[in-house]
């Protein structure tokens, strides 16, 4: 069964009092695009996780959280930049001579700005801290696709129903097609006898209503039209029975049989066919909205 592009995956990942989470949710898109959001102590693993995750996935919009909590009971060692605190520090007071008005607590501001205080992590626990979260992250992938494939399965069956549909009104349009030709013949042999009266016999034994007949019938044929029709409908649903990314495939089905009922609809000259063809451009673009679904 194919997959959906549309699903949602949580990991979780706890060890030593730390609790790293990863949640990922996935929507429809042409490629495979990844928004990664983490904290900035984790900048360093952005690409190991998104390659994780395109190891694992085709397409789709992916958006991804990375959350890391760690209980009170855990010591932590907080490292200052000296160099850095004693700019910010420098910097407020050339701003109070400035403005001519003193800060009320300098330490605080200065503590406050962004890498002055860092909490440290000792090499091993960076080797920790990353398998934390690689499992955690594979955890969320397994889950997100899981329910890419749920979604899939009912696409899939929506679908067939759909091209199941969508062949009857392929047969309609077949059986429909020689009776075309025949009623085109009656009318012509109406509007001959309105036309040339006593003349009309002798139209007819010169084989001008058979010439005027023919003409038309290699006008209007759909039959080609018709046979490619069947064929693509045919590997839609085989498809449709595949495991694994066929949404690019589909969309390339789609165009083909879209192609084939316009052209049916150019040619066909009757009302019946053309009432028809509405109904398959009708189902054809139900078929397309959930095909953009599909991996």
């Amino acid at each position: 069964m194919p997959n959906s592009m549309t699903g949602y995956g949580l990991g979780v990942s706890e060890q030593n009092g730390r609790t790293v989470t990863v949640e990922c949710r996935s929507v429809n898109h042409r490629y495979l695009d990844l928004s990664l959001r983490l904290p900035f102590a984790l900048s360093s693993f952005e690409m190991p996780i998104r390659q994780l995750f395109k190891d694992e996935l085709s397409r789709g919009r992916v958006d991804i959280f990375v959350t890391v909590t760690t209980d009170e009971s855990v010591p932590r060692n907080i490292a200052v930049d000296e160099a850095l605190a004693l700019g910010y520090t420098e910097a407020v007071k050339r701003l109070e001579h400035i403005a001519k008005r003193e800060t009320k607590d300098l330490v605080a501001l200065v503590a406050a700005q962004r890498g002055v205080l860092t909490e440290e992590e000792l090499t091993e626990d960076q080797e920790t801290l990353k398998s934390q979260l690689l499992e955690a992250a594979a955890s969320a992938i397994e889950a997100l696709k899981a329910t890419r494939r749920a979604e899939g399965e009912r696409l899939a069956t929506d679908l067939r129903n759909k091209t199941t549909s969508f062949k009857k009104l392929i047969d309609d349009v077949a059986k429909r097609s020689p009776e075309v030709v025949d009623l085109y013949r009656e009318k012509l042999l109406v509007r001959a006898e309105e036309l040339l009266g006593e003349s009309y016999p002798e139209w007819y034994d010169h084989q001008r209503l058979f010439a005027e007949t023919a003409l038309f019938a290699d006008r209007s044929s759909i039959d080609e039209e018709v046979t490619r029709l069947r064929s693509h409908a045919t590997a839609l649903e085989t498809n449709l029975s595949l495991t694994g990314p066929v949404g690019r495939k589909l969309d390339f089905l789609i165009q083909e049989i879209n192609r084939e009922v316009n052209t049916i609809g150019s040619k066909a000259n009757d009302l019946d066919i053309a009432n028809t063809v509405v109904l398959m451009k009708t189902q054809l673009e139900a078929i397309r909205e959930q095909v953009q679904n599909l991996e």
